[in-house]
């Protein structure tokens, strides 16, 4: 999995579309297969290539959140900008921003199957929680069930997270 994240995005969709070739190719193995039309030929292919990306994205999602829970560490974070996922075909979306060893980090999250971005607008005032890969600072969520509102919740909160990462923190 590391091999493929260090790819260069064009490297992957050539691996994505490989595979999707190779199982259009394997189709060929049912009856009546090779009798399509070229339209429904088409459709196959394009739908197998809409799930093998699907794939690799959960894939990868999985992979992120995984490398967070084997070695976090907190942080405080702000948020920057905040779009709901609220309305027709929208995602919700979270700029934020946030300091590692003296380094100002950046970072952005869509709304996906481990982190859910609320529908009424959070107090963008207040601080959050931000849980970061150690290794990788970069690979980060703002927590927006745990405000900073005062000094004393941020010892409160690494208290919290000593005992491991609480059930809330990640929606699956």
């Amino acid at each position: 999995m590391e091999f493929f994240l260090g790819l260069n995005i064009y490297f992957e969709i050539i691996i994505i579309l490989l595979i999707t070739i190779v199982l259009f190719r394997l189709c060929y193995f049912f009856k009546g297969f090779s009798s399509f039309e070229f339209a429904g030929l088409l459709g196959i292919f394009v739908s197998l290539f809409v799930a093998v990306s699907l794939f690799f994205l959960a894939l990868i999602q999985t992979h992120f959140v995984v490398k967070i829970k084997e070695n976090y560490a907190l942080a405080e974070g702000k948020i920057i900008y905040y779009h709901s996922g609220k309305g027709r075909r929208q995602t919700g979306k979270v700029d934020f921003k946030y300091v590692v060893n003296e380094e100002l980090i950046s970072n952005s999250v869509i709304e996906n199957d481990f982190v859910e971005i609320p529908e009424i607008k959070p107090d963008t005032t207040l601080n959050y929680l931000i849980i970061y890969e150690e290794n990788f600072p970069e690979n980060s969520f703002l927590l927006f069930n745990y405000p900073i509102t005062n000094s004393t919740d941020m010892i409160e909160y690494k208290e919290l997270f000593k005992k491991g990462i609480p059930d809330d923190v990640f929606t699956n």
